[in-house]
């Protein structure tokens, strides 16, 4: 080997350490998971169903909704909604603890659970943190939301995983 073509043979070996260490993991950029895991996708995409939520962009919260559920969140959402310029004041949508799998009911199928908060600021009143428990559900490779019920505080006591309290209730 000359002198010349050593630096390119150093270099294709640390191109090659570096493409070995950046192999598929559960943690991408901006710390969103990647599909090696099926709770972490689910969770992204809860996450960006809530943030929807959230934002009053109801176009964008009800296609992320299972087939099941969309035509009835376009019902209830025809028209884009203007934010109350006086509202409050809201934090990021954040995952609140790691999904966890989630049973069929007679009324959603099997999925994952996956608890988000967000925190909500009133001028002149303290701030509150908002729960909000999810079931996402996978059809033809992709994450949808199946099922959203608030978290009560005897949800986060029970005695199993919160999103398993909160998404079993018969709330309707």
């Amino acid at each position: 080997m000359t002198l010349s073509s050593r630096p390119a043979a150093v270099a294709l070996v640390l191109l090659a350490a570096l493409a070995a260490g950046c192999s598929t993991s559960s943690t991408g950029k901006n710390g969103e998971t990647t599909a090696a895991d099926p709770s972490g996708a689910a969770a992204d995409r809860a996450r960006a169903y809530m943030r929807a939520v959230v934002a009053e962009d109801w176009s964008t919260a009800c296609s992320l909704m299972s087939a099941e559920e969309r035509t009835a969140c376009h019902e209830r959402h025809p028209v884009p909604e203007t934010p109350d310029p006086g509202g409050p004041a809201l934090g990021p949508v954040l995952l609140d603890r790691p999904p966890v799998r989630v049973p069929g009911t007679s009324a959603h199928p099997d999925g994952w659970g996956v608890i988000v908060s967000y925190t909500v600021a009133w001028p002149g009143k303290r701030t509150l943190t908002e729960r909000i428990a999810l079931r996402m559900t996978d059809a033809a490779g992709e994450w949808w939301v199946d099922q959203r019920e608030d978290v009560a505080d005897s949800d986060l006591t029970a005695p199993e995983h919160p999103a398993l309290s909160a998404l079993s209730r018969v709330v309707r």
